[in-house]
């Protein structure tokens, strides 16, 4: 069961929803998101910590979007889902969840959002296992690697890495990549960012941290506000070009796409992607499929979404939060740049709303809002309907 206090954070329209395009736009524009509750950086179920990503929608903000944009039972499609914010989300508040992602990383912690299990069970899980750390060689890793952690602890992370992926423990394969980097106590590199790893300092000693500890600290910090078992929704590793679903099958489609050359989603999570073993050649591999060059960005997103109008149901709704760009220091309007398309293959652009990113001196939290010249960084919403 999920908390007391959680639940409460639920009832938060005292109006009635209205889900056509003018009321979803009317509701956007009032930036509700950005008072009261939301603004809580600990907003929200504990799950949603279980690892950071880059440039990842607040959930929050999810949550408001979900609410406005969908009535309860509907099936909500995220087809660039990152760790899975809006699927969980959308489970949470009872709606089906559907989720595609490309990157291997953010698969993993979407994922294990939802292998869901008593807590008794993966502690006792991680209570009995033994990790043969004799048996683990570091030589096929990168140097690189190997600076960010203590060579024991490397030897322990491994290890558990391979059984976890071995016994199909998709939680705690999640929070495995959870502490696996970051500046707290409970991370087991050295010192470092949560997601852009910086380089460690010369002198950090590179101290021994056990790894089964960590993780059961982090397990439980994972249920503090309970979970609820049956899951209605799934996560795939797929293609938002090429998604395994049937025509017609989504009633709404809430996404925050790639970034247009502003994110590259490998070097800001090259570290726990080499601990699952993509770098050196099989990373650059992954960034060439991810949709994030700045050239090819028009092509491939033309591709996703239609994809989107394919799935999506007639009339259904589409949300998309899409970043401006910045080339040579002047900014790009992402959102025209889609709407040419969504124009182009029959899909109805009702409105954009620009959103701006309020300023956070944390880089993992939130990037920086001003370029040289002192432009405000923003985010246009896109209120989109399929017009089959």
């Amino acid at each position: 069961m999920l908390t007391r206090t959680y639940e409460q954070r639920l009832i938060t329209d005292l109006f009635e929803p209205d889900y056509s395009a003018k009321g979803i736009l009317r509701e956007i524009s009032k930036h509700s998101w950005r008072i009261g509750m939301y603004r809580r950086q600990s907003w929200g179920n504990w799950l949603h910590h279980m690892a950071p990503y880059a440039g990842r929608m607040t959930p929050a903000f999810a949550h408001w979007l979900i609410r406005i944009c969908s009535k309860p039972g509907e099936t909500i499609l995220d087809p660039f889902c990152g760790i899975g914010t809006i699927p969980l989300e959308a489970n949470l508040i009872g709606r089906h969840s559907i989720g595609f992602d490309l990157n291997p990383y953010a698969y993993v912690v979407a994922d294990a959002k939802m292998d869901r299990r008593p807590l008794e069970e993966h502690i006792n899980w991680l209570t009995k296992v033994q990790l043969k750390t004799e048996e683990v060689s570091l030589d096929v890793l990168p140097d690189w690697v190997k600076l960010y952690y203590n060579p024991e602890t490397l030897r322990e992370i491994i290890a558990l890495r391979s059984l976890l992926e071995k016994e199909k423990q998709r939680f705690l394969l999640g929070c495995f990549l959870g502490v696996a980097q970051g500046h707290r106590i409970g991370h087991l590199s050295k010192h470092s960012a949560l997601t852009l790893p910086y380089k460690p300092r010369d002198d950090d000693p590179g101290e021994y941290k056990a790894v089964i500890p960590r993780m059961i600290q982090k397990v439980r910090r994972m249920y503090k506000n309970g979970i609820r078992l049956e899951p209605c929704g799934t996560v795939k590793l797929a293609d938002a070009r090429k998604m395994p679903l049937a025509d017609d099958s989504v009633d709404v489609v809430i996404s925050s796409p790639p970034y247009f050359d502003t994110v590259d989603y490998v070097s800001a999570n090259r570290l726990r992607l080499a601990l699952m073993g993509y770098y050196g050649e099989k990373a650059e591999m992954l960034r060439k499929e991810l949709i994030q060059d700045h050239e090819t960005y028009p092509i491939e997103m033309e591709k996703a979404c239609n994809e989107i109008r394919r799935v999506l149901k007639p009339g259904g709704r589409c949300i998309l939060v899409l970043g401006d760009s910045y080339k040579r220091k002047r900014p790009i309007n992402t959102a025209v740049e889609v709407q040419k398309i969504l124009d182009k293959i029959g899909m109805k652009t009702h409105g954009i709303i620009a959103d701006k990113i309020p300023f956070n001196r944390s880089v993992q939290r939130t990037p920086r809002i001003r370029t040289n010249r002192g432009i405000d960084r923003l985010d246009r919403i896109m209120v989109v309907t399929n017009q089959k």
